[in-house]
């Protein structure tokens, strides 16, 4: 349909779209009137509907090409569009009664017939809905409109690491093994419980407003479940799944056939990365850095940061290493082995590095109750608690430590960078509380994470909770 050429053309279509009930567009359009403030061009009322909250940039864009349909899936009203990957698109969406923020990860309609790419789709719901952690992005359902499959997700108000780097350049020493570590916590969940990620990589990291980073997308991940049936290998389809960048080398070579210390070199890669600023082979083409992964040394850190700790270069060389038995044995072994450079509090990120919330959403929370609770000043003043001695969710060794669950609000947002989208040409196949570690004292070894998630309350909101490791 082609664009609105008049305003009540443009009011036309917004009554039919049901973006706004039509007693408030009508009184909306009236107080202009009345204060002789009528705009003359849909654009002119399209931008003072966003400025007043009413309709989202998304919506004025997408009306001002003369689409009014589709904004409504299920009960979800879409806001904006977040990203998009080979596994569908990802928008930000209000449930219509209770006014909750999720993200929505739709599988395209064109892809409804496909007998893999639906699998895959039903597989990271399935696995998103037994990983129950707070540094992993939570899947709260999965629902079907006709043809239309979607996942509704956790929705992550943060940035992406890769976001974070491209923004600020590389990051302190500290931040960088913090992060990692919450990384680590989340990965040695998914490993006690049989999955591989298999696309860990700084734009799959968010790291949201009071300082934890969570792991988003499963559409690449491998069940221990789906071996005997070889579901995994006939999904794969002898194809190479992964991020050129950030692949292990046994990844690269066979898809189907790795363990969690794929996911432990990508982790190396990522570390790599927001340490120096680059990936280990920036040059090249994407066929070129699959071949450098196997046989190719990268630069060592402490080339680009001489300030790099010598036995913080080790420990990512030892994540680099080409063949799988040369690394870590598991996430846990690598959060250990991190933790003399994650001694020092590191402080919640700053609001300027949080994306805009829309203003239609800004009034919604402003109406209703109160929005997170940002943490003042950094982790060290946060409240903290060690959790239960011995092992953690799973009851096994090496496991970094249970998890005490509580609720928060997370954002997912695409990543604004330019070089994010150069990396995601670089993407084969399908791709789309912060742990504290106190000193320690003689004679008690203790590592004590503390995952914090600020929580909305019904006057006064505010909930930290917190997680511990030994």
């Amino acid at each position: 349909m082609p664009a609105p050429a008049s305003v009540p053309e443009l009011l036309d279509r917004l009554r039919r779209s049901g973006l706004v009930p039509p007693d408030r567009l009508d009184g909306f359009v009236a107080g202009l009137a009345a204060s002789g403030q009528s705009p003359a061009t849909p654009a002119a009322l399209l931008d003072r509907m966003v400025d007043a909250g009413m309709i989202t940039r998304f919506h004025a864009d997408k009306l001002a090409a003369g689409k009014y349909k589709g904004f409504q899936i299920g009960s979800y009203l879409i806001l904006d569009q977040l990203g998009t990957g080979g596994m569908g698109q990802v928008y930000l969406a209000e449930h219509a009664s209770m006014r909750r923020l999720v993200a929505l990860k739709v599988l395209p309609v064109f892809a409804a017939d496909d007998a893999v790419a639906r699998e895959r789709f039903l597989r990271e719901a399935r696995a998103a809905a037994t990983l129950d952690h707070p540094n992993v992005v939570r899947v709260f359902d999965l629902c079907q409109e006709g043809r239309l499959l979607y996942l509704v997700m956790e929705y992550v108000e943060g940035i992406s690491l890769q976001a974070l780097v491209a923004r600020t350049g590389p990051l302190d020493v500290t931040a960088a093994c913090h992060y990692a570590r919450q990384v680590l916590y989340g990965l040695q969940h998914a490993h006690d419980l049989g999955f591989v990620h298999r696309d860990i990589k700084p734009a799959n990291l968010l790291l949201d407003r009071s300082g934890v980073v969570k792991i988003l997308d499963l559409g690449l991940v491998r069940s221990q479940a789906d071996v005997p049936g070889g579901l995994t290998c006939k999904l794969d389809n002898r194809t190479i799944l992964g991020t050129a960048d950030y692949v292990a080398p046994e990844q690269a070579v066979d898809s189907s056939n790795v363990d969690i210390r794929a996911d432990l070199y990508s982790l190396g890669a990522t570390l790599y990365f927001l340490l120096a600023g680059r990936t280990l082979f920036p040059d090249g083409r994407t066929a070129q850095k699959l071949v450098w992964q196997q046989i190719k040394e990268p630069v060592p850190v402490g080339r680009f940061r001489p300030e790099v700790p010598a036995g913080l270069a080790d420990v990512v060389h030892t994540l680099l290493q080409k063949r799988p038995e040369d690394r870590f044995r598991t996430p846990a072994e690598a959060f250990e082995a991190l933790a003399p450079w994650d001694d020092a509090d590191v402080a919640v990120p700053p609001d300027e590095w949080m994306p805009p919330l829309p203003a239609r959403v800004q009034a919604s929370r402003t109406a209703s109750a109160p929005g997170p609770v940002r943490a003042s000043g950094s982790t060290s003043q946060i409240l903290t608690i060690a959790m239960r001695s011995g092992t953690g969710l799973a009851r096994r060794p090496n496991d970094p430590g249970s998890t005490a669950v509580g609720t928060g609000s997370g954002m997912r947002r695409a990543d604004p960078s330019a070089e994010t989208a150069a990396q995601a040409n670089d993407t084969l196949g399908d791709t789309p509380g912060p742990p504290r570690r106190p000193r320690e004292r003689k004679g008690f070894p203790l590592l004590v994470w503390v995952v914090v998630c600020a929580a909305a309350a019904a006057a006064a909101a505010t909930a930290a909770v917190v997680t511990a490791m030994r």
